[in-house]
């Protein structure tokens, strides 16, 4: 597989740490982010690098690929803005297909969060290659009561992507 060549400051994002078994997310190829200062748009990023497997039979970006992205920006981005340390399952979504990227486009995601209530949490989503956005999404997740999980087992690998 090619290099993903992040740019400076992402971390590749461990999925699986400590499973027996690789999940969904394991499977669609490295996603990577990048946690800038409280309150910009770069507060949370997350990015990939476009491979072949990522495409669909035109040679563009798989829709699939890009509302999965999108709902993890939605649930762990919005999660990160909103202070919540939790797995937070999207409950609805819409999507809005923009632009295409191809092979080789280094693709980001930053949320918007619009409001948290005590159960749930809104967040606006733009998947975007340099300054163009190539997706607009939605996203209402549920705040769960109690404790709940911690992202699942998702952690961030310590070493940074690129020196």
């Amino acid at each position: 597989m090619p290099s993903d060549d992040p740019p400076t400051g992402f971390r590749k994002v461990d999925f699986d740490r400590d499973r027996p078994e690789p999940t969904f997310n394991s499977h669609i190829g490295n996603l990577y982010v990048k946690r800038g200062e409280k309150g910009t748009r770069d507060e949370f990023v997350m990015g990939f690098r476009v491979h072949q497997h990522m495409c669909n039979p035109a040679g563009g970006l798989h829709g699939g690929m890009m509302m999965t992205v999108a709902d993890l920006v939605g649930a762990m981005g919005g999660g990160t803005l909103a202070g919540l340390r939790k797995f937070l399952p999207t409950v609805n979504m819409t999507f809005d297909f923009v632009a295409p990227a191809k092979v080789g486009d280094w693709v980001e995601g930053r949320p918007e969060l619009v409001r948290a209530t005590r159960s749930l949490l809104f967040t606006n989503i733009y998947l975007t290659v340099g300054e163009e956005k190539i997706l607009r999404a939605s996203s209402i997740c549920k705040i769960p009561s109690g404790d709940g999980l911690a992202f699942g087992k998702a952690k961030l690998v310590r070493e940074d992507a690129k020196p």
